[in-house]
């Protein structure tokens, strides 16, 4: 039986790769899959790359945000802070 949570690999390669993304990537939302990485410009492509292409499979889309950002929603919009 394998160990860890489902897209725990997915979460371990967000995490490695978090800082170097912060230099050359902030505000892009990136997918995930196993070892398959991309990079969109909003939630929605992400979601929509990764259900085009994973269906209800699982797969992780975060947005790679500055280290300690304060993430507030309004409205439906979303107000960062570095």
């Amino acid at each position: 039986m394998p160990t860890g949570t489902v897209l725990s690999k997915e979460a371990e390669v967000f995490n490695s790769q978090l800082d170097e993304w912060r230099k050359t990537r902030m505000g892009k939302f990136v997918l995930i899959k196993g070892d398959k990485i991309e990079f969109f410009e909003s939630l929605t492509d992400a979601f929509a790359a990764g259900t085009h292409q994973y269906g209800l499979d699982d797969f992780f889309v975060k947005q790679i945000i500055p280290r300690d950002a304060v993430n507030v929603s309004f409205m439906g919009k979303h107000l960062y802070q570095a």
